[in-house]
C-alpha cells in the first residue's frame, strides 16, 4: 500500500504549512526592515533636520535654549569650553550617529560641530517604537491572523473536497481481483455533495463498474459454455478419427487430422486455463521439469517425425521448481510446437539448466523487427506456411507475465532461433 503521507490531503497540509511559515517570515522581515527604515531614515533625518535648524537660530542668538522636549534632548559646548555638562561617555564620540550608553538605555546621539561649538542632539525612540508598534505592528498582525483564518478555512475546504476521493480511492485500492463481486466497490458509502465535481466522478465510476462487470460475466459465461461445446465436438472427432486410423493405419492425412485435433485440444486448455488463472490463483506444486519435459518430449515424438525434425533433450542440471504443472507444461509444449511447425528440416532441441529452459531450433530465423510483433496475438511469422492461429508466443507470454518467469527471445535469420524461460530463485527448491 502506498504511503499515506503522500497522498493529496497531506500535500494540502504541507502547502498550507509552508504557506504560513513564509507568511509569517515574510512579516518579521517586513518588521525588521521597517524598524531599520524608521531609524536610519526618518529619524536620522529629523536629527540632521533638527540640527540644522538649530545652527540657524543659534546664528541670531548664540544663547538660544537648546532642543528639549519629551523624546529629544539637546547638548551644547561653547567654542570657549562653556555650556552644558556633558556625559563621560559622549566626550569621546565623534561627529556623526552613535548609540551609546546612558542611564540603562541606548538612545540615538547625533553630533554635529559648528563654528566651534559642539551640539549633542539624544533621541529616545521608545515611544516612537510604541507608536509604531500600536499603528504599524498590531494593525499588521491583524491583517495576518486573517490571512492565516483564511488559509485555515480554505485548508478545511480542501480536505473535505478532496476526503470523498481519498475514501475513492482507499476504496479502490483495497478491492479484491479475484473476485469481480466482491471487487465492484460500494460508491453509496462515499459522502459527496450533490452536483459536486466529485459526485460526477463517482456516479461515472459506478456505472463504468456496472458495465465492466456485466462484460467480465459475459466473458465467464463465454468460457464456460466454449469449454462444453467445443469439447462434445473435438471428443467425438478424436473418437472417430481412432476408429479411422484402425481401419486405414498408414493414411498421412488422417494422422494430419489428428495432430490438428491435439493442437486444437491443447489450445482450448490453454485459452480456458488463462481465464481461470485471473480470477483464482492455481494450485502449486513441486516438480522436476526434467521428468515433464522428458515426458514432452516422447509425446510429441510423433509430430517431429512427421515433419522430419529431429526432437531431442539435453539435461544440464536438476531443476526443481514449484509451480502449477499444467501451466509449465503448456508453457513448453507451446514453445515445442511453434518450433516443431517452423522448423521445415532439421532439429529442435529442449535444454533443462540449472534455473532455466531453453528451446533451440535450426528453422529459418525471425528478423529482428518481427520479434515484437510475433508477440502480440495473432501474429505468425512473415511468409509462414504452417496452420495455426499465431497464439503460441503471445500465450506463452502472457503466462509468463501472469507468472513471474522471464522470457527472452533471441533469433538471426537462417540460423534459427532460441527461447529462454528463467525462473526466479524463490521458485526453486533443492529438497524433496
Amino acid at each position: 500500500m502506498a504511503d499515506r503521507r503522500s497522498g493529496v490531503q497531506h500535500r494540502l497540509t504541507r502547502v498550507y504549512l509552508l504557506q504560513v511559515v513564509l507568511i509569517s517570515l515574510a512579516t518579521v522581515f517586513g518588521v525588521m526592515a521597517t524598524a531599520k527604515i524608521i531609524e536610519h531614515v526618518l529619524v536620522k533625518q529629523a536629527l540632521k533636520r533638527e540640527a540644522e535648524h538649530f545652527w540657524a537660530l543659534y546664528d541670531t542668538d548664540p544663547e538660544f535654549s537648546r532642543p528639549d522636549t519629551r523624546h529629544m534632548l539637546g547638548l551644547l559646548t561653547q567654542p570657549d569650553g562653556t555650556g552644558d555638562r556633558i556625559p563621560e561617555s559622549f566626550q569621546s564620540l565623534a561627529p556623526g550617529y552613535h548609540r551609546v550608553d546612558l542611564a540603562g538605555d541606548r538612545p540615538i546621539v547625533f553630533v554635529e560641530d559648528y563654528a566651534g561649538a559642539r551640539l549633542y542632539l539624544i533621541f529616545d525612540e521608545r515611544r516612537v517604537a510604541a507608536l509604531a508598534l500600536v499603528f504599524g505592528v498590531l494593525p499588521l498582525t491583524g491583517v495576518l491572523l486573517v490571512i492565516y483564518l483564511m488559509s485555515f478555512i480554505t485548508w478545511r475546504k480542501s480536505r473535505q473536497l478532496m476526503s470523498p476521493l481519498v475514501q475513492l480511492a482507499e476504496m479502490l485500492r483495497g478491492a479484491p481481483i479475484t473476485d469481480p463481486r466482491a471487487a465492484r466497490p460500494e460508491f453509496d458509502l462515499i459522502e459527496t455533495e450533490a452536483d459536486s465535481e466529485v459526485a460526477v466522478l463517482v456516479a461515472a465510476l459506478e456505472a463504468y463498474a456496472d458495465r465492466l462487470l456485466d462484460f467480465v460475466e459475459r466473458e465467464r459465461q463465454f468460457t464456460r459454455d466454449a469449454s462444453h461445446e467445443l469439447r462434445t465436438p473435438l471428443a467425438v472427432i478424436r473418437a472417430n478419427l481412432e476408429l479411422l486410423g484402425a481401419r486405414f493405419p498408414d493414411v498421412p492425412s488422417v494422422q494430419r487430422i489428428e495432430d490438428t485435433v491435439g493442437d486444437m485440444e491443447a489450445l482450448i486448455a490453454t485459452l480456458l486455463l488463462l481465464a481461470r488463472s485471473e480470477h483464482r490463483q492455481l494450485p502449486e506444486e513441486r516438480l522436476i521439469v526434467n521428468d515433464l519435459v522428458l515426458n514432452m518430449v516422447e509425446r510429441l515424438q510423433p509430430l517431429s517425425a512427421s515433419k522430419n525434425v529431429a526432437l531431442r533433450s539435453e539435461q544440464r542440471s536438476m531443476l526443481k521448481l514449484t509451480a502449477p504443472e499444467q501451466v509449465l507444461s503448456i508453457v513448453i509444449t507451446n514453445l515445442v510446437r511453434n518450433a516443431i511447425n517452423y522448423t521445415n528440416s532439421g532439429s529442435v532441441e529442449v535444454i533443462v539448466g540449472k534455473n532455466d529452459v531453453i528451446v533451440r531450433d535450426t528453422g529459418p530465423g525471425i528478423n529482428p523487427d518481427d520479434l515484437e510483433r510475433l508477440l502480440q496475438p495473432f501474429e505468425r511469422g512473415v511468409g509462414s506456411k504452417e496452420g495455426g492461429h499465431g497464439l503460441g508466443l503471445a500465450i506463452v507470454q502472457r503466462l509468463c507475465e501472469r507468472f513471474k518467469w522471464k522470457l527472452e527471445v533471441a533469433s538471426e535469420v537462417g540460423h534459427g532461433t532460441q527461447v529462454r524461460i528463467s525462473f526466479p530463485a524463490w521458485q526453486t527448491w533443492s529438497k524433496f
